[in-house]
């Protein structure tokens, strides 16, 4: 009888322990992650995305900008895509493609530049 006992006590406390690990893990993830998993996007010389749209909208041609910035798993620029309101002319797009690369360090085809829809 104490056997029986004994098994039903060492369950319940396994069952206990169990249950406090996962509120645990639990915890530690909730409190270790920010509310929507994004990262702030600043590059290595605190800038800001708001700071590129203002640097390339100062470009002869180029008009108002919106960017969008991808980083890989360790932080680092990957991609870049610029949508521009003189993006559709090859030679402005061209200084767009080579100021962001030459900013972030990356491959120019790591850069795309878009025409951006013109408001009415």
């Amino acid at each position: 009888m104490f056997e029986k006992i004994a098994g039903k006590e060492n369950f319940i406390k396994l069952i206990t322990f169990l249950l406090i690990a996962s509120i645990g893990i639990l915890a530690i993830s909730i409190l270790t992650d920010s509310s929507d998993s994004r990262k702030q996007i600043i590059d290595m010389d605190g800038g800001s995305e708001e700071q590129l749209c203002s640097a390339l909208s100062n470009i002869k041609g180029v008009g108002e900008v919106e960017v969008l910035v991808k980083h890989d798993t360790e932080g680092n620029v990957s991609g870049v895509i610029v949508i521009a309101e003189g993006g559709s002319n090859p030679i402005t797009a061209n200084k767009l493609t080579q100021g962001v690369s030459t900013l972030y360090n990356i491959p120019v085809s790591n850069v795309i530049v878009f025409e951006k829809e013109q408001e009415e």
